[in-house]
């Protein structure tokens, strides 16, 4: 009878073992991304009426004076803080440059002469990125950055994530990003700015979210320079983002990076190492 046991509940932990391995984190993330959060979900509680909300009229105009100052004051400390001054800050009249230490200059901005009228740059920025996390999860990325003028640019990206279950089985999980960005210090070796759009997964799940996120780059010595990048999204309730941490070798117009990658897509985590090239059109 000991062997017969021992047997079943050997069979039952290796049939345990099995199903729980054979679902990696890409199944996972997908898994919770179709679910949602329902938590989420829960319908607000009505809300409570009380002797305050039948005040005097005085009452509610003087309310509504001091909040349309709040208001107005919290909108242009915002807009201030996001879009800068344009009369007051230099920086922000800066020209596009056609590509990174071209021509003695440094960064992706060129300070303006005002004696000589430059015209505006456009410029399409390109980077295909390798990602490797170990045999069995590694991913593929590109970018692509579409800069009609220094004031704004249009972003888009495509991740596709591979992993080899446990059953030798594939998975993958295909995000995109389409951003609409801003640079909101436009140095000659430095640059940051904000950027906010949609975020997308495909995979039979085809739901989309809000992402908002944060852009940096560094050009410390020609011909290095280091871009930092953290961004946020929600999906059917459910958190995604992302940290990139990347360092440049600018050749002309084109580049070679090698960085760090951080994702989490529901509650699994990502670690990868990147390899890539890059191209300023």
């Amino acid at each position: 009878m000991k062997p017969s046991l021992t047997c079943i509940i050997l069979f039952f932990f290796l049939t345990f073992s099995t199903q729980c391995f054979s679902q990696g984190k890409i199944d996972q993330s997908k898994k919770e991304i179709q679910n949602g959060n329902n938590s989420s979900n829960q319908t607000p509680s009505a809300p409570s009426h009380n002797r305050n909300e039948y005040r005097s009229l005085e009452e509610q105009t003087l309310g509504e004076i001091i909040s349309n100052a709040v208001t107005s004051a919290v909108l242009y400390v915002t807009v201030y803080a996001a879009v800068g001054n344009y009369e007051k800050e230099g920086h922000l009249k800066n020209k596009l440059t056609r590509f990174p230490y071209y021509n003695q200059l440094f960064g992706n901005y060129e300070a303006v002469d005002t004696s000589i009228k430059s015209k505006n740059q456009c410029r399409f920025d390109i980077d295909y990125q390798f990602l490797y996390s170990s045999k069995n999860l590694i991913g593929h990325q590109i970018n692509i950055n579409i800069r009609p003028f220094q004031y704004f640019y249009l972003q888009a990206q495509y991740r596709e994530l591979i992993e080899t279950n446990f059953d030798s089985a594939n998975s993958n999980l295909s995000l995109f990003n389409f951003n609409f960005c801003y640079d909101r210090l436009r140095f000659e070796r430095f640059n940051m700015g904000w950027k906010m759009g949609a975020c997308y997964i495909a995979n039979n799940i085809n739901k989309a979210g809000f992402s908002f996120g944060l852009d940096a780059e560094a050009f410390i010595f020609k011909p290095i320079s280091i871009y930092v990048s953290r961004q946020w999204s929600k999906i059917n309730h459910v958190p995604i983002s992302s940290f990139d941490v990347i360092g440049k070798f600018h050749r002309n117009r084109y580049h070679f990076q090698l960085g760090y990658e951080h994702l989490k897509i529901g509650s699994p985590l990502y670690n990868y190492i990147s390899l890539g090239i890059g191209v300023k059109l």
